[in-house]
């Protein structure tokens, strides 16, 4: 009976306003029916989002990437268009493993890999869990490696454990996510200011009960367990980009995560917030484009 609370996202009705839908796929894997785009020319470039969003985080720096590389584009799972996977799959592990599934499915190994806050988590773990093949660049933006700030860090993963205990609050949530000014406050406090084409993705995400259901379950596993130690090991190049006005993950973090990663090159982004590959999404392209270009020291 509750799943019919929890439909997924209409793909029939949304793919007409969804960015770059006519590249989109779904795959099945053991646990997972994922949402995959991939289009442009060149080497394999995996684009991992951050958590709350979708595919469409992509959609002003996917003109320039596609020119210089074939993007494969995923929609994380229990986000958007991807199906919500097992409580025991939810966690960065299981979603990892489901993450190298469908890479295999794909037959697809990445020569570079971009990931967005939580994306970036994905990322590393994808990398360190994978040394048996050939290491990709890492574009890490504005990564949440390590233990959120202050209370953050153990309310977070508690607070969504709470909220799922009653199988209704994500439809309780969405119906709350119909108020435009929670929409607004919300993506205000990631320090980022979007356009209203790019705020209008985020009310249609918010707004879903089966998106929210998605995001409260990785919420509620969230622990990153030895990543933060291990971010030491790992091999191939990593750039990352950090917003100094980023009101969600600390620019110290960044520089600390640079500190610990050998080969790191650190570029900080000036006066933008949690999302400015949506906020500057040519600038932060380029610098990508222009990073991978250079060759190996």
């Amino acid at each position: 009976m509750l799943e019919s609370f929890y439909l997924p996202m209409p793909w029939d009705t949304l793919k007409a306003q969804w960015p770059y839908a006519q590249h989109s796929q779904f795959i099945h894997t053991t646990d997972v029916r994922w949402h995959v785009q991939m289009f442009g020319e060149g080497p394999p470039l995996l684009l991992l989002h951050g958590l709350g969003s979708s595919t469409h985080t992509w959609r002003g720096m996917a003109p320039f990437l596609s020119k210089h590389y074939r993007l494969i584009a995923v929609d994380t799972p229990g986000h958007a268009f991807s199906s919500i996977p097992s409580k025991a799959n939810a966690s960065f592990a299981g979603i990892t493993k489901s993450l190298r599934e469908l890479l295999e499915t794909l037959h697809i190994w990445p020569s570079a890999v971009v990931g967005h806050s939580a994306g970036a988590c994905l990322a590393a773990k994808l990398l360190l869990n994978t040394p048996n093949l050939p290491t990709p660049s890492l574009v890490a933006l504005n990564p949440a490696w390590l233990p959120l700030p202050g209370l953050a860090n153990w309310m977070f993963p508690v607070s969504a454990k709470l909220i799922a205990l009653n199988p209704m609050s994500a439809w309780l949530f969405a119906k709350h996510m119909s108020k435009e000014l929670v929409i607004q406050k919300i993506l205000s406090s990631t320090g980022s200011q979007l356009r209203e084409d790019d705020v209008f993705f985020y009310r249609i995400l918010m707004q879903s009960p089966a998106h929210l259901k998605g995001v409260l379950q990785m919420m509620s596993h969230w622990d990153l367990g030895q990543l933060p130690e291990q971010l030491s090991q790992l091999k191939g190049r990593v750039l990352i980009q950090a917003s100094t006005h980023d009101l969600t993950i600390p620019f110290g973090h960044a520089v600390t995560s640079h500190q610990i990663i050998n080969q790191s090159q650190l570029q900080p982004l000036s006066d933008l917030g949690h999302l400015a590959h949506e906020e500057k999404p040519q600038a932060c392209a380029e610098q990508i484009l222009s990073w991978l270009a250079t060759p190996t020291k």
